[in-house]
């Protein structure tokens, strides 16, 4: 009767404190959603536009896409991208994640040809970033997604039309996103 009652409050005190053996005992919980589908509804007051797909591989690993476009002043993007994120909580897209990416990218921008005369000019590089990100999934089925996070890219390229073109170096990347997971 002590060994049971010293049980039952060993596992109370457990609970109470979240420890991993009682955790252990009742199994992991099954994560419900393994994909979501995203865009970035910014696309609609201003000229940037992303669409991206990501789903889960094994605990905390995900891959995905991702396509976008962007104009500022007279620079164009226009990039795709393919991702690997891990998420050290081992939720997949859920929470903080870090990640790497490679992908393509069309820049254009606006330059002096030489003869004083103004044109668009473009250029084609591979990219390799790195990423931070962070992802909330809202809602009474936790379905509704609302992803935000940074980025660097180093371009691959040509430095002499880098350079002509002022396409910098890291590009910096900024990503808000909406969507429902599946």
């Amino acid at each position: 009767m002590i060994g049971r009652s010293l049980f039952v409050a060993g596992l109370v005190a457990a609970a109470a404190t979240g420890n991993p053996v009682l955790a252990q005992s009742q199994g992991r919980i099954p994560i419900p959603y393994r994909t979501y589908i995203a865009i970035n509804p910014l696309s609609i007051p201003f000229d940037i536009a992303s669409a991206e797909v990501e789903s889960g591989i094994a605990n905390g690993i995900t891959i995905g896409a991702a396509a976008s476009y962007t104009a500022i002043e007279h620079k164009r993007f226009t990039t795709v991208d393919a991702k690997l994120r891990y998420y050290p909580s081992e939720v997949v897209l859920d929470g903080l994640s870090i990640g790497l990416s490679v992908g393509r990218t069309h820049f254009t921008n606006t330059v002096d040809n030489g003869t004083g005369e103004i044109v668009r000019q473009g250029i084609d590089y591979t990219t390799i970033g790195l990423l931070g990100d962070y992802n909330w999934l809202l809602g009474t089925r936790k379905r509704f997604v609302v992803g935000t996070g940074v980025g660097l890219k180093r371009v691959i390229g040509n430095s002499e039309d880098r350079k002509r073109l002022e396409v910098p170096q890291p590009v910096v990347t900024f990503r808000f996103v909406l969507g429902l997971a599946f």
